[in-house]
């Protein structure tokens, strides 16, 4: 009986180390692929804030070439029409102290 059930306990521990070889390898091969996904992951993120980053260089130049060409047509105008852009300013100054003056007497 007792080569029965040494030739049994050989077989379990045999089927158990069996288990836990495929249980290693198994996790070895989670271990390879979660980390092939992280730098997956990783690189695909990398490619999207490039993007964002080039997107936003692109409507900061945008943005800069508008307002240049706003400032430089501002300016022509000025030059063109001094006359009006300083009676403009003078009554927007002159608003603009009425309106802090009727503020301030409110009180």
């Amino acid at each position: 009986m007792d080569d029965r059930n040494e030739t049994q306990n050989d077989s379990m521990r045999t089927t158990l180390q069996g288990l836990i070889a495929d249980c290693e390898a198994l996790l070895g091969q989670l271990g390879e692929q979660g980390s092939r996904r992280y730098r997956d992951t990783v690189s695909s993120f990398d490619r999207q804030l490039q993007q964002a980053r080039d997107g936003l260089d692109d409507l900061q130049y945008s943005a800069m070439r508008r307002a240049r060409t706003t400032i430089r047509r501002a300016d022509t105008y000025v030059h063109d029409n001094p006359w009006r852009t300083s009676a403009g300013a003078a009554a927007t100054g002159i608003l603009v102290g009425a309106l802090i003056a009727f503020l301030m007497t409110r009180k």
